[in-house]
């Protein structure tokens, strides 16, 4: 068992590590989620990184999940694979709802942070945005030990996240609203604005 704190990537690569020390690399297999507003994006391989499923496109619904699942419990089936790992990249609050579905399964949930893909995609030196290079880049930051697995805040923890964002959210409105009403009163009612006032010299 590595400590928590005994790695280059501190709790989150120990936990990794210890994940893949449990399971075994050889059971495990990798659904990488692109996930979207209407139309989630994803691909299906083992722990080599060899593709078993090539990119396809699953709705946002439950229907669109049960999509997902059959191919996944498929390939789980035809290799023995024992455990799930989905990697998702965080995309707004769009993958909520997927961790929610995947822990229902009891899929194990790693959340990649969406700067560490855009770090990995300009490390392959490769500008074109297409679905499959998003879904290699998901899951080579994946393999290379990069997220955390995830549980979704639930209960009072959940009520006062939403309010923080909100009133986050607000204080930005306000903020902005003030700025603009400043720079309208300097433009039309420069008059009324301080003036400096200098005594002896000095301002």
């Amino acid at each position: 068992m590595t400590s928590l704190f005994n790695h280059i990537q501190g709790k989150n690569g120990s936990e990794w590590v210890n994940f893949k020390k449990q399971y075994g690399e050889d059971n495990i297999l990798i659904l990488a989620i692109d996930a979207a507003k209407y139309t989630h994006k994803a691909m299906i391989c083992n722990f080599d990184g060899e593709i078993l499923v090539e990119a396809f496109d699953f709705d946002a619904s439950i229907s669109g999940f049960e999509k997902a699942r059959f191919l996944v419990e498929r390939e789980c089936k035809t290799h023995q694979f024992q455990e799930v790992v989905v990697a998702i990249e965080t995309t707004g609050h769009y993958y909520e709802d997927l961790i929610r579905l995947c822990h229902t399964v009891d899929y194990h949930v790693r959340v990649i942070n969406a700067t560490i893909t855009k770090k990995q995609r300009d490390k392959l030196l490769n500008y074109s945005k297409t679905d499959r290079l998003d879904l290699m880049v998901i899951v080579q930051c994946l393999l290379e030990g990069h997220g955390t697995f995830c549980t979704l805040p639930s209960g009072l923890v959940l009520q006062l996240q939403r309010l923080t964002r909100a009133r986050r959210e607000l204080v930005k409105e306000e903020t902005a609203i003030k700025n603009n009403i400043l720079v309208h009163i300097d433009h039309i009612f420069r008059e009324y604005q301080e003036k400096t006032e200098w005594i002896d010299g000095k301002r």
